[in-house]
């Protein structure tokens, strides 16, 4: 089978929906198909399977901007100044005009190569975040005519709070494209039943088009090895989080709260943005420390080798899932997640694995710190075929209308 995918974010980019498609796309090749991809995401070596589409110098200088903006330097305050002028014009004019997402200029590089896009396939599937990997798909596939398999990530129109575009500009553009999209496609992957449900009644999509990938990473028995081998007796409690933090979407105020009288030693590496909405609230300084952002190898390092357990922080719709929970899972290591909504989609997940403590505002410390001993003692129990058989590539690659 010839299988075109096309993904603005794809490895390396250090991203939950890049490394999602770069396994199921291994997991694609070793099952004999031949599948090509189409990314926005500059390849750093070469691969005839991949075509970077995109302008590498632009997105040099927008990170540039970005990096300059958050520095410290008292000999170059008037010039980071500059820089953080330039961030916040960037950000206003995509908050604005920017449709149907920030990639907007990567779509239509997309749309401008169509005629040199030759490739030969039988399934296209599109991926996002962003949305306009899916607006691409459909401009490749308007005259090829394929089966075409839609895989969403975040919401686009439903989404709730950190919109992708100026919702009073184009919410009915939003609607129309989506639900347009949604007619066409043989299938639409949902990482979870609250985002599907919530999709199927909104849009009135057939739910036979309908399929439940759920978010997957790999289970590493090395890692698995160091997380067994930790003392889980030293103290203080060595608490990772992973990733970013979003206003609206995914905020801190409340987790702190509930730690706010624990002796846990809390280790963030994650971006400055989400560095200043931890520190807006009243925290114990020298209980917080805080490190850069770092790849994901290095990261399953230190969460299996220095660490005691991890801290997910639930999202505040039921319509969005943090990917990075099934990467804490499959390291076997305990998990604590902080639930902010009844009906939060980890729930279920939790059910499935004994590693994984949900916790709310109405639970307490003493209890949550019995459960972590009790999984510190059993640290070896981890459910590797349960992990293996619903949460793998090879688990969304079965189930693809590929045939």
């Amino acid at each position: 089978m010839n299988i075109l995918i096309v993904s603005h974010q794809f490895y390396p980019l250090n991203s939950p929906r890049a490394f999602r498609w770069k396994l199921i796309y291994d997991d694609l090749k070793n099952k004999g198909h031949t599948v090509k991809i189409i990314t926005g995401t500059f390849q750093e070596k070469s691969n005839d399977d991949i075509f970077f589409i995109g302008n590498q110098k632009s997105k040099t200088f927008i990170n540039n901007v970005r990096t300059r903006s958050n520095q410290v330097d008292s000999n170059k305050m008037f010039i980071n100044f500059i820089y953080l002028i330039l961030k916040k014009v960037y950000r206003l004019f995509y908050k604005t005009f920017a449709w149907p997402d920030y990639s907007m200029f990567w779509l239509y590089s997309v749309w401008k190569n169509r005629k040199h896009i030759d490739y030969q396939y039988d399934v296209i599937i599109s991926v996002s975040l962003p949305f306009s990997s899916h607006l691409a798909a459909y401009i490749l596939n308007k005259k090829n005519q394929k089966k075409w398999i839609m895989d969403i990530g975040d919401p686009f129109t439903l989404k709730e709070n950190a919109y992708e575009n100026n919702k009073y500009l184009y919410k009915y553009l939003n609607f129309y494209i989506e639900k347009k999209f949604y007619n066409i496609a043989q299938q639409i992957i949902f990482t979870h039943k609250e985002s599907s449900d919530s999709h199927i009644n909104y849009f009135k999509i057939n739910k036979e088009k309908i399929y439940i990938g759920s978010p997957i990473s790999t289970f590493n028995d090395e890692l698995f090895e160091a997380s067994k081998s930790y003392n889980y007796n030293t103290l203080p409690i060595k608490l990772g989080y992973f990733g970013v933090l979003t206003k609206g979407v995914r905020s801190p105020e409340n987790t702190l709260k509930f730690f706010k009288n624990s002796d846990f030693e809390f280790n963030w590496y994650t971006n400055p943005d989400s560095k200043l909405m931890v520190n807006q609230n009243k925290i114990n300084l020298d209980n917080h420390k805080f490190f850069d952002m770092v790849s994901r190898d290095e990261a399953l390092d230190k969460m299996t080798s220095s660490l005691h357990c991890l801290l997910s922080i639930g999202n505040l719709n039921p319509g969005q899932l943090p990917s990075k929970i099934i990467e804490y899972i499959s390291t076997g290591k305990p998990v604590i997640h902080f639930a902010e909504i009844d009906d939060d989609p980890v729930i279920q997940i939790s059910k499935q694995f004994n590693n994984l403590i949900i916790v709310n505002t109405d639970s307490n410390l003493p209890e949550l710190k019995d459960k972590l001993n009790e999984i510190f003692l059993n640290i070896d129990t981890f459910n590797k075929e349960t992990f293996i058989k619903n949460y793998s590539a090879e688990a969304i690659t079965n189930n693809l209308d590929i045939l």
